[in-house]
């Protein structure tokens, strides 16, 4: 099975769950609980049980995987003592996504029916935000939910979406990328009254969901319309629709870099972004920038080269040319896990991770790979720039 397998049940069932898989779920955490972990606001895609506290609640259901294999599969509510979760468990002998390996691949759970699933694990970056993109979902926090109409969270948002709400009644197109992080931002200041998020963890995952809040909210009062209209053939059909496709793939990477540099330049750090040097090569940030770079008497260890990615599971490579001058490469992403064969080549490669505090319990540190927050990386950042430092 494809991606485009996996776009077209999700699209056919109206609905589908996409969750990346963790060490936890895939039991090599010291739990020792395995199954596919499954979040509790999506509980009406997968179960008739909701979470009540002081029970346990199963129900069975067939699941299709790739490749020919099926399951009969448990969906069990644990709610007593000081359980609060679902599992997706009983997968029998020979199943091979139960594995550490797929720790960061994207587990699309389509639900046709309460007894009857699909399943897709898309294992490559360029898979993953193909399905992303297709169905517009944002993974943010480990997990999305496809199905039209539908809030992700619940009793937080309010504030925002009204303040969201307010800011697209004024537009009659779209705005740039830039424009709507900042718009975003302003919103999640607004809303946050006397609790504004001091962390650049907290401020970089509030500012992104905000965003994604937004350009849903416009894409539903600009787009929608395009899509609803008569086609005189498929051609004018599939224009419109790689029109849309587009702009959400570019919205999603845009949004993630547009918010980090407001983070560097938030804390007066000095950086260029994508800057030419090493003849073609175009890093995305270099801290403090080209001249310093391109200055032999500058330090080497005070100079950062940082690429920015939203996924990183099988991109991460690319950063390892993007400097003669700089040994070690930091890689600012919002990837919630990856497998422990793949962090021993990070560290090999001399490779160091940013990631928001709140990601850091996917990632193995026993494998001795080097991961900051970001608040981390920017205290770094500050560091280096003192002068005296090396």
């Amino acid at each position: 099975m494809s991606v485009e397998s996996a776009i077209s049940d999700a699209l056919a069932a109206g609905r589908a769950l996409c969750k990346f898989i963790t060490r936890n779920d895939v039991g090599a955490t010291d739990s020792h609980q395995c199954g596919f972990h499954l979040p509790k606001h999506a509980w009406p895609l997968f179960t008739a049980h909701p979470p009540l506290k002081g029970r346990k609640d199963k129900s069975s259901v067939r699941v299709q995987w790739p490749h020919g294999f099926a399951t009969d599969s448990v969906v069990t509510w644990y709610g007593e003592k000081t359980r609060s979760e679902y599992r997706l468990t009983c997968f029998g002998r020979g199943f091979p996504w139960m594995d550490e390996r797929y720790v960061g691949s994207l587990l699309v759970l389509v639900p046709f029916s309460l007894t009857r699933f699909g399943a897709h694990v898309l294992e490559t970056d360029a898979d993953i935000e193909l399905l992303k993109t297709a169905l517009g979902v944002e993974t943010l926090g480990g997990w999305g939910v496809y199905a039209p109409g539908a809030a992700k969270h619940d009793g937080t948002r309010g504030c925002i979406e009204r303040v969201i709400e307010k800011t697209v009644t004024t537009l009659d197109e779209f705005p740039d990328g830039k424009w709507m992080a900042a718009r975003a931002r302003d919103a999640v200041n607004h809303c946050a009254g006397s609790s504004i998020p001091t962390s650049a963890d907290e401020k970089l995952l509030r500012w992104i969901e905000a965003e994604y809040q937004l350009f849903r909210r416009l894409e539903t009062k600009l787009a929608l319309p395009s899509i609803q209209r008569p086609f005189l053939d498929l051609d004018a059909f599939m224009d419109v629709a790689a029109t849309l496709m587009n702009r959400r793939k570019s919205r999603a990477g845009h949004s993630f870099e547009n918010h980090v540099e407001e983070l560097l330049r938030g804390d007066g750090l000095p950086f260029d972004r994508q800057p030419r040097i090493d003849g073609n090569v175009k890093p995305d940030l270099l801290i403090p920038g080209k001249a310093a770079y391109e200055n032999p008497a500058f330090p080497v260890s005070r100079l950062v080269v940082a690429g920015l990615k939203t996924t990183c599971k099988d991109r991460w490579r690319q950063i390892l040319n993007e400097s003669k001058r700089i040994p070690e490469k930091h890689l600012v992403t919002l990837q919630e896990g990856i497998s422990a064969n793949q962090l021993l080549e990070m560290r090999e490669a001399n490779v160091t991770l940013v990631v928001p505090k709140p990601f850091h319990k996917g990632y193995d540190l026993r494998t001795g790979i080097r991961l900051l927050s970001v608040d981390d990386f920017l205290a770094k950042l500050h560091r280096l720039q003192t002068p005296g430092s090396s």
